[in-house]
């Protein structure tokens, strides 16, 4: 969009199907339709949710410096949106349709709806959670399949909350299936939106392919304490972290981290030294998605390990520091840690994830690799490190190794 078609008037609004990530440092990182990451800061979110219904210009403007009245950061985040109307992340709402894509794309949620395992555990946690007249309030609505399920299991009413364009269809879904005098859409981000009463149930599928990404401790604190009634129920009620020491194959390797030997072996193709290269690359554990079926091949080095719980019903901050000391079984190379996750959906009921212990899943696997491999025997222990906003450390996960 040029510069000079903008008016205060222009009427603008996030783009389908942006995606968008958090950096160690915290700030919020968008992938632009046209190819540049953005760098938006670390209150990012809350721009993006201003988007995410159509807003004119000026207005946004106006919230805006409402909300930086006595901080610096105005600027910067003036300099963020002007950088997203550039790159097509922010678009003009001219009323036509837009290639659907990222959550808004229907094939996103058709893989989770043939993950009858995924699904299927939570439907059943809230069969299990919901009494007749429960209010339900599900937090990031999707298809609409949980509300709907809610609405069946008996709830009097059920609030469906979801931000992305995805949510059109699911007010469809919802009239299709004869729910719609029971559920209520509410379009929007569950941080920026207010409900006219209070929730007993509060269920919400916001755990990422690494675990924590989509920011299921933040969301969950956050519905807890505004949307959800004293002593009300959660689905799911608790996360624990596993860690598994893997080895992953030399060719995979090859694409997701850099290692001297790597350096060594350009050097004999092309008589030439990369090694300027290896000077920049990361010292410390690379982050890395597989697909389960992918993951499920590579050869395991030791059992999963409880690397921490949250108890989401009792969680106060949206922050994790966990440890455990990995088991070596066997002797061999250890690259990679991979990082699963149990979810307790109802007492009787949970969902784990881990490809080498259960079916494969639409959640892709978590895996740090490490960036030199180490060679262990069945006497050695990693001690790895997992944390998540703590003041002050980066995001991540480290390991030592430890011999006895």
């Amino acid at each position: 969009m040029d510069d000079g078609d903008l008016t205060p008037d222009t009427r603008l609004v996030l783009a389908p199907g942006t995606r968008t990530r958090r950096e160690a440092s915290g700030h919020v990182l968008v992938d632009s339709p046209l190819g540049p990451v953005i760098d938006i800061g670390p209150q990012g979110h809350a721009v993006l949710a201003l988007f995410s219904d159509t807003i004119a210009l000026g207005d946004a403007i106006e919230r805006l410096e409402r909300s930086h009245r006595g901080v610096t950061g105005f600027a910067p985040t003036m300099g963020a949106i002007n950088a997203m109307i550039e790159e097509g992340v922010l678009v003009p709402d001219n009323g036509s349709a837009a290639p659907s894509s990222g959550w808004t794309d229907p094939i996103e949620h058709s893989r989770m709806l043939h993950d009858d395992r995924r699904t299927g555990a939570f439907i059943a946690a809230l069969e299990a959670t919901v009494r007749p007249g429960d209010v339900v309030v599900d937090v990031g609505t999707g298809s609409g399949v949980l509300a709907a399920a809610a609405a069946r299991a008996g709830a009097r009413h059920v609030y469906a909350v979801e931000a992305t364009d995805i949510a059109a269809v699911a007010q469809r879904v919802f009239e299709r299936n004869g729910v719609q005098d029971r559920v209520t859409l509410v379009p929007g981000w569950s941080r920026h939106v207010e409900l006219p009463e209070q929730a007993d149930v509060l269920v919400s599928e916001v755990i990422g392919n690494e675990p924590l990404q989509e920011e299921i401790l933040e969301t969950t604190l956050d519905a807890r304490q505004r949307l959800l009634a004293p002593g009300g129920r959660l689905i799911p009620h608790g996360l624990t972290l596993l860690a598994r020491p893997i080895e992953i194959p030399a060719a995979e390797m090859h694409q997701r981290v850099l290692v001297p030997t790597d350096v060594e072996r350009w050097r004999d193709l092309y008589g030439l030294d990369f090694t300027p290269l290896l000077a920049v690359a990361s010292r410390e554990p690379v982050h890395t998605l597989a697909e389960g079926e992918v993951a499920a091949a590579w050869p395991t080095r030791g059992p999963a390990v409880e690397l921490g719980s949250l108890d989401l019903a009792r969680l106060e901050t949206p922050t994790l520091d966990a440890s455990a000391d990995l088991v070596v079984d066997e002797p061999g190379t250890v690259n990679a840690v991979a990082v699963t996750f149990r979810a307790d959906l109802d007492a009787a009921i949970s969902h784990t994830l881990d490809p080498w212990a259960h079916p494969a899943s639409s959640w892709a696997t978590s895996v740090w690799v490490l960036p030199e491999p180490l060679s262990t025997t069945p006497d050695d222990r990693l001690r790895v490190r997992y944390r998540r906003r703590v003041a002050g450390i980066p995001d991540g996960l480290t390991c030592t190794l430890i011999r006895p």
